[in-house]
């Protein structure tokens, strides 16, 4: 969904534990981030949450922060109804590997209670990316497919097109009377104003759930450049004639870090094909990608072995860290031996091919399982 905000290049990172010194810290100053937006350190309140109940990417510091997360660990805790709110502009078929961070967020989610709103935001792939409406239906179905091979349940969730929820653009309306121009222009820019109500409608979304249900505690996961967003949407929902309207809880937030690309540059991109590891990948593009992907290896075997590798800028471990490595231990000893110069980088890729060819082989027969319902869910006209 939109995000056209990063900030200044800055390695400093939260270092909590080993694995979490490594990777994913080139895009955004964090740090500078979480000043500004207020965002809380998410280190702070992971051992409120049950042992059993932790993800990876909380141990990891892939979740380093949230905005009032305490409200979805009550919930859990307590068994409550709560929402997870979730979404994807459908502006192409594939999805990549920067998009299981979510997916997983929000399955994790919705395994301990949660009622997943999965948004088709084809108003905003229209809208930025010259969409047609026809064209974003098609991607959908694939990018819902996807999703459900990942392993969302059907049972709890509701999958929407903006299009398709005149509620939703009437409440995006009454939102857009809270704000200024300067004030969006000073979130995302300089844009046509499609941009801007794209931004309202999306606010308007992650406040639906509670349109249909009584208001009740919701949690979006996001990217660490969709803060500003986070925050516009929180401002707005506790303006007061909204309050007094509608009576909103504020939505709450966890933020993840960005997987940066394959190639060495700063993120994942559809934009940047080099950069990108997609779901739909041949075997043969896999294998290249992967075999020349940056690494923090040294320029011979021999330096490698006597002074060893360097995880924390490496794509490789990046992979591993994010989408294919779910224990920490043994993250740790791939971390320990890039570092004393026991693997060398090309051993490492071919290990790196196999696990991912299996992961793909799977998914992809999930997926072709599952599109027979994706187009049932996709095509199904929603009246509310």
């Amino acid at each position: 969904m939109i995000g056209g905000f990063t900030m200044e290049n800055d390695h400093k990172v939260n270092k909590f534990s080993l694995i979490n010194a490594f990777g994913g810290g080139g895009v955004v100053d964090y740090n500078r981030l979480m000043n500004e937006f207020g965002i809380s350190p998410f280190n702070e309140i992971l051992n409120t949450i049950p042992t059993q109940d932790q993800h990876f990417y909380m141990t990891r510091g892939i979740i380093f922060g949230h905005t009032a997360f305490e409200n979805i660990i009550d919930a859990i805790i307590h068994r409550k109804p709560f929402a997870v709110m979730t979404g994807i502009k459908p502006s192409s078929k594939e999805y990549h590997v920067g998009n299981l961070v979510t997916c997983r967020e929000t399955i994790y989610l919705q395994k301990r209670g949660g009622k997943v709103f999965f948004c088709i935001a084809d108003l905003e792939s229209y809208i930025d990316g010259k969409v047609s409406l026809k064209q974003a239906e098609e991607n959908a179905i694939e990018n819902v497919a996807d999703f459900i091979a990942l392993g969302l349940d059907l049972d709890s969730a509701y999958v929407y097109r903006q299009s398709d929820q005149p509620e939703v653009m009437k409440l995006g309306y009454l939102l857009s009377t809270h704000a200024t121009y300067n004030m969006m222009k000073a979130i995302y820019g300089e844009h046509k104003m499609g941009i801007y109500n794209a931004a309202f409608i999306q606010v308007a979304d992650i406040l639906f759930p509670q349109l249909i249900y009584e208001p009740i505690p919701t949690v979006v996961p996001i990217g660490a450049d969709q803060a500003p967003h986070a925050r516009l949407s929180r401002d707005l929902a506790r303006k007061k004639k909204i309050q007094d309207d509608y009576q909103f809880q504020l939505p709450s937030f966890i933020y993840h870090r960005l997987i940066e690309g394959l190639d060495g540059s700063e993120k994942m991109s559809k934009r940047n094909p080099l950069s990108v590891l997609t779901l739909f990948e041949t075997r043969n593009d896999l294998q290249n990608k992967i075999l020349n992907v940056f690494t923090g290896g040294r320029v011979s075997c021999k330096e490698q072995k006597n002074l060893g590798g360097n995880p924390s800028i490496c794509r490789i471990f990046d992979l591993y860290r994010f989408f294919f490595e779910n224990n920490n231990e043994k993250l740790n000893e791939l971390a320990q031996k890039c570092i004393n110069g026991e693997i060398m980088c090309g051993e490492d890729k071919k290990n790196l091919i196999s696990v991912i060819t299996d992961f793909l082989d799977t998914h992809e027969q999930k997926r072709l399982d599952a599109l027979p319902k994706a187009r049932e869910i996709v095509l199904e006209r929603h009246e509310f």
